[in-house]
Order: structure tokens, then C-alpha cells, then sequence
């Protein structure tokens, strides 16, 4: 996610430079020709039209860019309730068994503490999931060995590790660690887990429909290559400098939510995970009483990942 406030040129330059620089050129060719009678140069296209088109463009424009970005903030929403379910597992795996008898206080601690872990690393394993990362060595530090190994075998490893924790917290119930009540509580956690990684595998392969990604481009650049040959009788020599103006205008516009549509693909634009697994992460090992915690996710260039 992209948090600093100036403009990064080389950034956008590497998006659209390539088709500004052709549109340069093609204004300056123009504005050369326009000096020079040839058959061509009676025929204009009428500013009206072009107004009409601008319009009718920005409105498309508009409507893709808003689309675009009720994906990245709903994904974002579904990682924020990502964070306040872990806090919820936790909160509740310790509150849950801290009142059990002294004989049954040892393994309900353990119980917690695995749990805990198990959550941290269900966040690790949704985060590579969604990015298409190895999880290993996100998940190790947190699971027992052969669970690993288990899991190796798995096409969906967070929601292989969800049903484990749901195993697990029915056998700690069993095992009388849980009551009824609170054993439906923690169910209905990972239930909102669930929903959550569920929200982000539909967001992940439900792309933003093609004819949104294909045709703004297309009218945008053919709108920009029309420019030069409308506006030259009017600004003359600054016919180049207008239409890289208006021309810039419209393919930034485009790009915002061509950038913003898929917040799932590990690029500068997308949602945090990286920083949000990693504040799940000092949270919940900090309610586990422990004091060697890694350090919050620091922004790289202006970009948090």
C-alpha cells in the first residue's frame, strides 16, 4: 500500500510513459504539419464532439476507478476483521481456561498456547495464500512437526489449519478444558475466520470484469490520439504541451484503478498484509506473556506491504 503523499514519477513513468512519449511525438508532428497546406488540413474534427467524448470517457473512467476501489477497501475491511478475530481467539483461548482446576490448569494453558499459535499461523498461511507465497517459513515456528508435514499434502493450508483448530477446541472440550458454551463461542470465531477467508478468495478469483479493464484503456489512448488534431488550430505551438496535459490526466485516471482492482497481488498498491500479519502477530504473542517480539513492519519507499 502506497502511503507517501508526493508523486513518485518514476513510478507512474513506467505505467504510461511509454504511450506519453508516443503521444508527444504525434502532437509535435501534428502541430509541424498544421504550418503546411495538404488535403487533409480542411478537415476537423468539431470541439463539441470531442467535449461529448470527454466526457462520456471521464464518467467511464469514474465508474471503473469507484468499482476498483470498493474491492481494495472491502479487502482491507476483511483484513481489519482478520485482526480483531485473532485478538477475539486469543482473548477468548485464555480467558476460556484460566479457571480450570489445578489439575487441569497445565494442559489448559498448553491448550491456549497452541491455539494462539495455530491462529498466527492460519494469518501467515491466508497472507501466502492469497499472494501465492510459499507459507513455510511463515508457519513453521508455530505448528508442531507433524502437523507440517501433514499439511504439506494440503491444497487450501489455511483452511486445513482452521480445521484443525476446530478439531483441536473439540477435543480440549472433551477433554473437559471447554464448557458447551464456551466451546460454541470459539466455534463461532472461527466461523467469522472462515467468512473471512472466504470474502478474500472471492475478491482473489472473481477479477473485475475484462471489458472494465480492456475498453477504458482503449478509449482513453484513442481519445488522447484524437486530441492533437482537434485542438491544433486552436493552441498552435503549445498543441504538444495541452494535449500531454489532458492526455496525462486521462491515462492516470485509468491506471488508479487498473492499480487498485486486484488488492490480492503482492504489487505496491495492494492491501498490507505483510504489516497487518505481522501487528497480529506482536498482539497475540504479547497476550501470551512473551517479551522477544519482532518488529513492526516498517514502510519501504513510501510503500507498506
Amino acid at each position: 500500500m502506497v502511503i507517501e503523499y508526493g508523486t513518485n514519477w518514476p513510478r507512474i513513468l513506467r505505467q504510461i510513459g511509454r504511450f506519453l512519449l508516443f503521444l508527444f511525438c504525434l502532437s509535435i508532428a501534428v502541430t509541424a504539419l498544421n504550418y503546411f497546406d495538404h488535403p487533409f488540413k480542411k478537415i476537423a474534427v468539431p470541439d463539441l464532439i470531442v467535449s461529448v467524448l470527454g466526457a462520456a470517457l471521464g464518467i467511464l473512467l469514474g465508474f471503473r476507478t469507484n468499482s476498483a476501489y470498493a474491492r481494495w477497501w472491502e479487502a482491507r475491511q476483511l483484513w481489519g476483521a482478520l485482526v480483531n478475530s485473532s485478538r477475539s481467539i486469543a482473548r477468548q483461548a485464555l480467558a476460556f481456561t484460566r479457571d480450570l482446576p489445578d489439575e487441569q490448569q497445565a494442559a489448559g494453558d498448553q491448550f491456549a498456547h497452541h491455539l494462539i499459535y495455530a491462529q498466527l499461523a492460519f494469518v501467515h498461511a491466508l497472507r501466502c495464500h492469497l499472494r501465492k507465497q510459499s507459507p513455510w517459513e511463515d508457519i513453521v515456528p508455530f505448528l508442531p512437526d507433524e502437523f507440517v508435514t501433514k499439511l504439506r499434502g494440503e491444497q487450501n493450508i489455511p483452511a486445513a489449519i482452521l480445521q484443525h483448530m476446530g478439531e483441536y477446541a473439540a477435543n480440549g472440550a472433551n477433554m473437559g478444558l471447554l464448557t458447551e458454551w464456551r466451546l460454541t463461542r470459539l466455534d463461532s470465531t472461527f466461523t467469522d475466520l472462515a467468512n473471512v477467508q472466504g470474502a478474500c478468495e472471492r475478491i482473489k478469483n472473481t477479477p473485475l470484469p475484462r471489458q472494465y479493464d480492456h475498453y477504458p484503456e482503449l478509449f482513453a489512448q484513442a481519445y488522447c490520439v484524437l486530441l492533437p488534431f482537434v485542438l491544433v488550430d486552436e493552441t498552435k505551438l503549445f498543441t504538444p504541451l495541452v494535449t500531454l496535459s489532458i492526455g496525462f490526466v486521462f491515462l492516470v485516471l485509468n491506471r488508479i484503478g487498473k492499480n487498485l482492482e486486484d488488492p490480492f497481488e503482492n504489487k505496491v498498491y495492494d492491501t498490507p498484509m505483510t504489516a497487518l500479519s505481522r501487528t497480529i502477530e506482536i498482539n497475540l504473542r504479547q497476550t501470551l506473556g512473551e517479551t522477544q517480539l519482532p518488529p513492526p513492519v516498517q514502510p519501504e519507499k513510501g510503500v507498506l506491504w
